[in-house]
C-alpha cells in the first residue's frame, strides 16, 4: 500500500514511453514527427506537521526536552504534531492539519463561537477564514496537562490548519503569528499522502492488523514511538509510547492502582517486568502498559469514531491478539 504512489508514477512513465507500434506506415510516407513525451509532475513529499512551525516558535511554552512526535487523530483524518511536556506525556503545543477535505473548520468555529467559557475572535487577513479562541476558566484536568489553552484555526481552500497552546492566559495575539506562518507552508501534499509510517510502526498490511482492524486508509507515525491508523470502517487505532520522567512514572503507577481499585481498569496478563491494565469503559478498547525498569509507558486505544464505542465485531481475544503484535513492535523500537 505504501508503494502505490510510486507504482502510479512508474506506470505513467512507462506509458509515456510506449509508441503506438503494430501498424506500418505506407511506403514513401513522410516519417511522423516525434511528439514530445508528456511531463510527469513529481509527487510532492508528505507534509510533516512538526515542520509547519520552527522550534523557536513554540520554545516559550515548551517545558520538556523530548522531540516532537507526529501522530494522527480522526476521522476526519488529521495529522498532528505533539510537543511533549516535561512529564513525558501530555503536550505543551499541538500543531495539526486536515488530510482530507471536510467541515472541521466550520464545525469547530460554530462550537467555540457559542462557548460562554472562552473568548472567541474572528481574524481577517489570514487564509480564507480564521479565528482564535482562549479559555476564560483555566482548569487543570490531569497532573500532566497544563491548565487552560489558547488555539487558532485557519482554512485555506480545502486545508484546515490549527495550533493549540496548552497553557492558561496565553494572549490570542501571540497565536495569530503562528497561524500566519503555517499558512505560508500549506501544500497540496497534505492531502496526497494517506499513509506515512516509519518501519518501527506496525505495517498497514500486517495480517493481524488487517484482520482485526480492516483496511488502513490513513496512517501517521513516529519512530519515537507513535503509530496511528484510520480504517475504511471508520475505526481509529492509536498506539503511543512514552518515556516518563521519574515523577510521571510514580504518578502513573499511583493512578493505575487507584483506577484498578475503583473498577475503571483491571489487570490483564503481561510479559515479565510489565504492568498492564485495561479500561472497563465500553467507549473504547484501551490498554495501558508500564515498564518500571526503563520508565516506559504504552497506551493503546481502539474505537469506532462514529459510534463512540468499541468496534462491533472486535472481541477481547481479537484485541489481545492485536496488542501482542503492537507490544512486540513497541519493544523492538524503544528497547
Amino acid at each position: 500500500m505504501r508503494g502505490l504512489l510510486g507504482v502510479v508514477v512508474v506506470a505513467g512513465l512507462l506509458l509515456a514511453g510506449c509508441t503506438g507500434g503494430g501498424v506500418s506506415e505506407p511506403t514513401g510516407s513522410p516519417a511522423p514527427t516525434a511528439e514530445p513525451s508528456p511531463t510527469v509532475e513529481p509527487v510532492e513529499a508528505p507534509v510533516d506537521p512538526c515542520g509547519l512551525l520552527d522550534p523557536e516558535d513554540y520554545a516559550q511554552w515548551r517545558t520538556g526536552d523530548q522531540e516532537p512526535r507526529v501522530s494522527m487523530s480522526g476521522p476526519p483524518a488529521t495529522a498532528v504534531c505533539l510537543v511533549r511536556s516535561q512529564w513525558g506525556i501530555g503536550s505543551d503545543v499541538l500543531i495539526g492539519y486536515s488530510m482530507v477535505p471536510g467541515e472541521s473548520f466550520e464545525e469547530e468555529r460554530e462550537r467555540l463561537a457559542g462557548d460562554s467559557f472562552g473568548e472567541f475572535v474572528a481574524w481577517d487577513g489570514i487564509g480564507d477564514a480564521a479565528f482564535g479562541y482562549t479559555e476564560r476558566l483555566p482548569v487543570r484536568v490531569a497532573y500532566h496537562t497544563p491548565a487552560g489553552h489558547t488555539e487558532g484555526w485557519v482554512r485555506v481552500g480545502e486545508h484546515t490548519v490549527w495550533v493549540r497552546v496548552n497553557r492558561s492566559m496565553v494572549p490570542l495575539e501571540e497565536v495569530r503569528p503562528l497561524l500566519e506562518k503555517v499558512v505560508e507552508r500549506v501544500s497540496p501534499a497534505m492531502h496526497e499522502h494517506q499513509i506515512v509510517l516509519p518501519d518501527e510502526c506496525l505495517a498497514p498490511d500486517h495480517p493481524v492488523l488487517a484482520r482485526v482492524f480492516g483496511e488502513v486508509e490513513y496512517a501517521r507515525g513516529d519512530a519515537g514511538w507513535v503509530c496511528s491508523y484510520i480504517s475504511s470502517r471508520g475505526w481509529v487505532l492509536r498506539a503511543v509510547g512514552m518515556m516518563l520522567s521519574p515523577e510521571a512514572l510514580q504518578e502513573e503507577s499511583e493512578i493505575g492502582e487507584r483506577n484498578t481499585g475503583d473498577g475503571t481498569t483491571r489487570r490483564v496478563p503481561a510479559p515479565a517486568g510489565m504492568v498492564r491494565t485495561r479500561g472497563t469503559d465500553d467507549r473504547a478498547w484501551l490498554d495501558f502498559i508500564l515498564v518500571d525498569a526503563t520508565r516506559q509507558m504504552l497506551e493503546v486505544r481502539l474505537r469506532d469514531a462514529e459510534s463512540g464505542s468499541r468496534p462491533v465485531g472486535v472481541s477481547e481475544a481479537d484485541f489481545d491478539e492485536l496488542m501482542d503484535v503492537l507490544i512486540e513492535a513497541w519493544r523492538d523500537a524503544v528497547g
